[in-house]
C-alpha cells in the first residue's frame, strides 16, 4: 500500500506552531521511526536556526542540527504516514524541494498533505477558519478561489513541486488569532488535525488536545476580561464572523487575511 506524506515547516508559515504541532501530535500518539532527513548544511542559515547542544541519558554531549526530519508513522490501520518537518529553509528552495520529493518517491508516497498556519483577524472564541485546496497540476486550470497573488513560503513551493510530479497534493491552512500569536495554539492544531483526519484511515486520538484547546480558550477569555481593548476587539470579530456565517474560510478570505497579515508585518517593522 502506498503512503501519505504530511509536511510542516516552522517559522513564517507556522503561526501558533499549529502546522508543526500536528506533526508533533501524530508522533506522540502513534509509533514512528526515522525514515530519512535533509541535511541542514546547504539550506539553513545557522544564525537564524542555530544548532543545539544537549546531554543524553548516558551523559554524552551531542549537537542537534536543524535538519528536516522524515519519519515513518504506523497507525493501527490504514496507510502508513511519512512526516516531513523542520525549519523553513533560508536558501536554495528549489534544490531543497527536489531533495524532499526524491525521498518521498523512494518511500513510495502517492499523496501529500501540506500544512500551514497564518495570523489573521479570527476570534479565538469561534471555530478557527481553515481552508483546503487540492493543488492543481501545471496543465490544469485553477479555481478562481485559489488565485492568491503575493509572497509565499516553502510549503507552497513544495506543494506545487509534488503536484507537478504527479503526487496528489492537498494544502491545508488554519487562521490563528493574531492578538495571541506569541503563544502556541492547541485550538489551531486541533482544527488542522480534524482536516487531516479526512485523509487518514485510523481515528486520531484527540482527547488530550481537546482539553488543551479548551484550556487555551479559557486562558484567552481571561486575558480579554482584563483588557477592555482586547475584549472590544474580540466582540467585533465575533460579530463579523457570526454575520458571515462562515464555517470555513474560502480561498479569497484566506488571501485577504494574508494581505492584512503582511500589512501588519510592514507596520510593525
Amino acid at each position: 500500500m502506498s503512503r501519505i506524506a504530511i509536511t510542516a515547516f516552522s517559522g513564517w508559515n507556522d503561526a501558533g506552531e499549529a502546522a508543526t504541532g500536528v506533526i508533533d501530535h501524530l508522533l506522540e500518539v502513534w509509533p514512528s521511526r526515522p525514515a530519512g532527513a535533509v541535511d541542514a548544511e546547504e539550506f539553513i542559515d545557522f544564525q537564524v536556526n542555530r544548532p543545539e547542544i544537549r546531554t543524553t541519558e548516558d551523559s554524552r554531549r551531542v549537537v542537534d542540527w536543524p535538519d528536516t526530519q522524515l519519519r515513518l508513522i504506523t497507525p493501527p490501520r490504514g496507510q502508513e504516514i511519512i512526516t516531513v518537518c523542520g525549519p523553513e529553509p533560508s536558501l536554495r528552495w528549489k534544490r531543497f524541494c527536489d531533495e524532499v520529493l526524491e525521498q518521498l518517491q523512494i518511500l513510495d508516497v502517492s499523496s501529500v498533505v501540506s500544512l500551514g498556519a497564518l495570523l489573521a483577524d479570527a476570534p479565538h472564541s469561534r471555530p478557527l477558519p481553515t481552508s483546503t485546496l487540492v493543488e492543481p497540476v501545471p496543465a490544469q486550470q485553477v479555481e478562481e478561489s485559489s488565485l492568491y497573488e503575493g509572497p509565499v513560503g516553502v510549503p507552497t513551493i513544495l506543494a506545487r513541486r509534488t503536484a507537478a510530479a504527479g503526487l496528489r497534493t492537498t494544502s491545508m491552512w488554519v487562521q490563528v488569532p493574531h492578538y495571541v500569536s506569541q503563544n502556541t495554539s492547541p485550538k489551531a492544531v486541533l482544527s488542522l488535525l480534524r482536516q487531516v483526519q479526512e485523509h487518514i484511515g485510523a481515528p486520531i486520538p484527540l482527547e488530550e488536545l481537546v482539553e488543551d484547546a479548551e484550556a487555551w480558550e479559557r486562558g484567552v477569555d481571561e486575558l480579554a476580561r482584563t483588557d477592555e481593548d482586547i475584549a472590544d476587539y474580540v466582540r467585533r470579530l465575533e460579530q463579523a464572523q457570526d454575520a458571515a456565517e462562515l464555517p470555513e474560510a474560502s480561498g479569497d478570505a484566506i488571501a485577504k487575511e494574508f494581505e492584512q497579515f503582511l500589512r501588519r508585518r510592514r507596520e510593525d517593522g
